[in-house]
């Protein structure tokens, strides 16, 4: 059951939202029989006018009976309750995940696939999948987005479609030094490639000392690069463990004894933080700084695993209301958890 809903999500991801709102419909239709609009709205948190034309469509396949006492299931409407059941049993677990995690957090909207990234690489490329297709259902003429490096920004480019308008993508921050598959230039690349757009670069590293980053911020390339990045209105980018981020970074010996003494968990956008999303540390990087980033109107964090479940429910802690969270089953349930 659990591989045909992921199927399912792939192949047509919007209906199987549609079917799921109208079987929740019908399901609470059965339970409260009669049930007037305005009651079944309040329960299921839709508006009047939403469900108004999904009772309307219900009524005119003959799954439901509209009455002055209210909507009533018919013998058809209670016979595709019980063939639903055990499919939406599975799929509403991941709906009921995105959920709390959207409600707990108050950010905007919150995507949970089945599967865990740390050990079927194929769900890893699943939540590339799924992140772009929310990135291009948002992007329109002349947008710009910001984009960080990492394997699962890469799996979302690879997932990315030709637009008929133009996109510009930027990196969001410097990274040379790092497997260059996996660098934000090359992502951006990518990006401008599948979609038909445009890209800038930023050759810069990830880390610099003082010394180099006030030179490299006199640099024309580097100034325009940074302007753009401050008008992009998406940003998009990876979270990541703590600790495995430093290591992979080279980071010194006191950084790595400063991120275990305060209990860092999480790292996005060079920030370190710990399991209530106070900062620990902050990369010396040039381009888009924390802040910068929650300030975008569109904002897509991607990541999954249950090993990055504490570092994703800690960055949520500090994200933006505008966030967009993509992960998987393994690292929501973390992130649901009461452990923190």
């Amino acid at each position: 059951m659990e591989r045909m809903i992921q199927v399912q999500q792939k192949i047509v991801p919007d209906l199987i939202d549609k079917m799921y709102r109208r079987f929740s419909i019908l399901a609470t239709i059965q339970k409260y029989q009669p049930v007037g609009r305005r009651t079944l709205s309040e329960m299921l948190n839709l508006t009047e006018r939403v469900l108004r034309s999904e009772t309307d469509l219900l009524k005119h396949q003959e799954l439901i009976s509209v009455k002055p006492t209210g909507m009533t299931l018919t013998v058809e409407g209670k016979d595709v309750v019980t063939q639903l059941n055990a499919y939406f049993n599975h799929y509403s677990d991941y709906h009921r995940l995105a959920q709390t995690i959207k409600g707990q957090f108050d950010i905007n909207e919150v995507h949970v696939i089945p599967g865990n990234s740390d050990t079927d690489s194929a769900v890893k490329v699943e939540l590339g999948r799924i992140a772009g297709q929310l990135l291009e259902k948002q992007l329109y003429d002349r947008a710009i987005v910001s984009v960080t490096g990492g394997s699962t920004m890469a799996s979302v480019s690879d997932a990315m479609s030709k637009l008929p308008f133009h996109v510009l993508f930027v990196p969001a921050r410097g990274g040379l030094g790092q497997n260059v598959v996996f660098q934000a230039n090359t992502i951006c690349s990518r990006m401008a490639q599948r979609t038909g757009g445009d890209y800038t670069t930023l050759y810069v590293p990830e880390q610099v000392s003082e010394l180099t980053y006030q030179n490299l911020m006199q640099e024309p390339s580097v100034i325009q690069t940074l302007d753009k990045i401050r008008e992009s209105q998406f940003t998009i980018h990876g979270i990541g463990d703590a600790l495995k981020m430093a290591r992979r970074r080279q980071s010194p010996l006191e950084v790595i004894e400063k991120l275990q003494h305060h209990h860092a968990v999480g790292e996005s956008l060079g920030y370190y933080f710990d399991q209530q999303g106070n900062i620990i540390h902050k990369v010396k990087t040039i381009g888009i700084q924390l802040e910068e980033a929650q300030s975008k109107a569109h904002i897509f964090a991607v990541a999954g695993g249950a090993s990055k479940g504490l570092a994703i429910k800690a960055y949520l802690k500090i994200a933006s209301p505008n966030t967009v969270l993509i992960t998987d089953e393994a690292a929501a349930k973390v992130i649901t958890s009461e452990t923190i």
